[in-house]
């Protein structure tokens, strides 16, 4: 699949035309061709900025300035620097961005409560009360492995967030995100588990690793259950990444300039932006930043002003700006999304409530088009009225962006088979 990356679609223009220089190449030919450069990996990593809780499309994408009173706010909209496109006012570092990025305007599913919801949205499945599927960043740590000592799929800052869906589900154990723990904001800031305890060598280490797998090689022959398999792939990842200078500099953000560090933001999703980008920088597959307390049910004004939107703003362009210039940007698949949207209708208590007829998402990067929006909802920014977007559309265009066939099947501890994706076709318009 490789030799695909030389090629352009411009090559198989050219190839096409070779049959009226009278080399024949049959049609059937070039639609393979086709096919196969569609399926070739476009992104090597997945960044998603998780908006724990629901955000509120009007105040931050889809802005509807002229609406009637009780669904506009005092949060007006501003222009970008794409012509045409406006968002949220309280996003003008991200104005600047919006040449590089695809809005989604009409996220749009039936699940209204935040468990059900979150479980549809990262794992591309609808809740089923009898199995708990994947998150993605699960099935691209499965299907496409870790780079080096790092592992696959990383939780910034913890992996509880979403209701606990950003986990393994019916997979190993081993197949979950690590979590680096704390706030990366925090001044003493450290990640777990790349350093050793104190008064520990590596040498020592080395000597009870060695006792450890000789002990488990003894009951081995007994015991081949998924958490053996599981434990063992912990032990060998941990021992990775402790022994490994390279895991140790990736998660020090206090390597990282000052000025660096105050453009991302002092806080929460500021560092974790900032974090995400040394990750895929170092090789991790799948990061997710998750940025909570947008379920608004009141005062929701002041949330957004306050410790919602800027923060949001501030770290997010920064990351997309970085990654654009170090050119990882082509190779990085960007999105920020949470499990819904927000009423159209601002309730007794100054807030919006839960709404998943619509939503907002934003794209970067991995041959994502700048400068796009897909969708348009109503006046009221409440239903779409152009081209309604499922999750599990969303889920396709992931494992397509990174060349996992979203129809292979898997079997789960009761043995029955199950696709990784339910339905859902990649977004076109995502490229």
């Amino acid at each position: 699949m490789g030799c695909w990356k030389q090629h352009s679609r411009r090559d198989f223009v050219r190839v096409g035309s070779l049959g009226m220089l009278g080399l024949s190449l049959g049609l059937s030919d070039l639609f393979r061709l086709e096919k196969a450069y569609a399926a070739a990996p476009k992104a090597k990593h997945v960044i998603l900025v998780w908006l724990d809780g629901g955000p509120p499309q009007h105040e931050t994408f889809d802005p509807k300035p002229n609406a009637p009173s009780g669904i506009k706010t005092e949060i007006g909209a501003i222009k970008t620097n794409v012509p045409g496109l406006e968002i949220s006012e309280l996003m003008p570092q991200l104005a600047k961005q919006m040449d590089k990025v695809t809005l989604l305007r009409t996220l749009a599913h039936g699940e209204g409560a935040h468990e059900r919801a979150c479980h549809l949205l990262l794992t591309g499945w609808t809740p089923n009360p009898s199995l708990v599927y994947p998150a993605l960043g699960s099935v691209v740590g499965k299907e496409l492995g870790g780079v080096g000592p790092m592992p696959p799929y990383v939780s910034i800052p913890g992996n509880n967030f979403a209701f606990g869906y950003g986990q393994s589900g019916y997979l190993e154990a081993a197949f979950g995100p690590f979590s680096v723990g704390g706030d990366p904001n925090e001044t003493n800031f450290s990640v777990r588990d790349v350093a050793l305890p104190g008064g520990m060598t590596l040498e020592r280490l080395e000597g009870r690793r060695s006792l450890l797998e000789a002990v488990d090689g003894a009951f081995r022959r007994f015991e081949n259950t998924p958490e053996s398999r599981s434990r063992d792939e912990f032990y060998h990842r941990a021992y990775d990444m402790i022994s490994s200078p390279a895991a140790k500099k990736a998660f020090a953000l206090q390597e990282e300039p000052k000025e660096v560090r105050d453009r991302y933001g002092r806080h929460s999703i500021g560092q974790g932006c900032l974090l995400a980008r040394r990750l895929v920088q170092a090789g991790v597959r799948f990061v997710t930043v998750s940025h909570g307390g947008w379920d608004t049910h009141s005062d929701h004004v002041k949330a957004c002003k306050g410790w919602l939107v800027p923060p949001l703003d501030q770290g997010l362009s920064a990351l997309i700006e970085d990654l654009h210039k170090t050119g990882l940007l082509a190779e990085t698949l960007v999105i920020c999304m949470g499990e819904f949207g927000r009423t159209p209708q601002v309730n007794a208590l100054a807030g919006r409530d839960h709404w998943p007829q619509t939503g907002c998402a934003l794209f970067a990067g991995a041959g994502v088009p700048g400068g796009q929006v897909i969708g348009k909802t109503d006046e009221k920014g409440g239903e779409p009225k152009e081209r309604p977007v499922h999750p599990n559309e969303i889920a396709a265009t992931i494992f397509a962006k990174l060349g996992i066939d979203g129809e292979k099947v898997y079997d789960t501890p009761q043995g029955r088979p199950t696709r990784l994706l339910d339905t859902g076709v990649p977004l076109k318009e995502l490229g």
